[in-house]
């Protein structure tokens, strides 16, 4: 994309993405006037930390969807459809089942081992078909499926299921300053070692033998991926629980702008990812008031049909 098209596309979506985090901090239970909102105790103790914990979601979940589609050369790869989310989720329920600490750092880390573990066993499973996309998507669902059902039967029988329930839904009204820190900290590591890696992805992207012909070592580039991907997820899973498709639809949406330039497309699939989060979670607040939706639901909702348009638009 042209420099000047890219910066009229970015700044239109800050543009979009201020606007609707001013109507985020406004509106809730309680509205208040735009003149209110900095002096607001609510506002700057709840409503600021969970649009700060939306921004690094946003970040986190379409970032990682962009990486993890490089890697497999398959549009459909995501979080949830890789397996990810299930063996995040499943690792979570192990610390419940055997009553160990749920902090929220033991959390992320034990989450991240999960996810990791989740993803390795996808990428055995499916690197003889060359990662074949339908094959990937098929044994990634399995993997999750059969990661959260195991989890689900452990914590049911455990009691612990109202807890585990809150992991799985996808809701950022947990949200706390800690949460916010770690997934603060987690996201700077996320850019480092995306900064570092880029060139390498970068021609990871032309196919495993153009990148080796070019002196790229591909399983070391396709580990630290996985590494990136997985701590996304334990950072992500464990603080705001399964936020599903994000990380599919916003890579999507901005491929027809961005094309193949590597930095354009992360950037803007980072601005999409965190509006179309915003979006859920102000409508998770509002809708239905004074009850709370789940955002996770929304963007399941969302995310689905849009699932089925890509596997239709791929067939043919």
């Amino acid at each position: 994309m042209p420099r000047r098209r890219f910066a009229m596309l970015f700044f239109t979506l800050v543009f979009f993405l201020l606007i609707l985090s001013v109507l985020y901090l406004m509106l809730g239970a309680k509205n208040y006037p735009l003149s209110a909102v900095l002096q607001n105790k609510i506002v700057l103790q709840l409503r600021l930390p969970r649009l700060l914990s939306l921004y690094l979601v946003g970040f986190l979940l379409s970032t990682s969807g962009f990486l993890v589609q490089i890697m497999t050369r398959n549009p459909l790869a995501e979080m949830s459809t890789l397996g990810i989310s299930g063996g995040a989720s499943f690792a979570l329920s192990l610390l419940l089942t055997f009553g160990l600490s749920t902090n929220d750092g033991i959390s992320v880390i034990i989450s991240s081992v999960g996810a990791f573990l989740a993803l390795s066993v996808v990428m055995l499973l499916t690197a003889r078909t060359h990662f074949q996309p339908l094959k990937v998507v098929l044994v990634g669902t399995s993997v999750g499926l059969f990661a959260t059902s195991l989890a689900s039967s452990m914590t049911f029988a455990s009691h612990n299921t109202q807890a585990y329930f809150l992991w799985i839904v996808g809701s950022f009204s947990g949200i706390t300053d800690t949460k916010v820190i770690l997934m603060t900290v987690v996201s700077c590591i996320f850019l480092i070692v995306l900064f570092l890696f880029s060139n390498r992805i970068k021609l990871l992207s032309f196919g495993d033998e153009m990148a080796t012909s070019l002196g790229v070592s591909v399983n070391q580039v396709r580990f630290a991926i996985m590494i990136l991907v997985a701590l996304a997820a334990g950072a992500t899973i464990a603080s705001v629980g399964v936020i599903s498709f994000v990380g599919l639809i916003a890579p999507h949406i901005v491929k027809p702008f961005a094309r193949t330039n590597f930095w354009q497309n992360v950037i803007l699939s980072v601005l999409t990812g965190m509006i179309l989060l915003v979006l859920a979670d102000l409508a998770a607040r509002n809708l239905f008031k004074p009850y709370e939706f789940p955002a996770g639901s929304l963007t399941m909702l969302l995310g689905a049909p849009f699932f089925l348009w890509i596997i239709a638009k791929e067939a043919k």
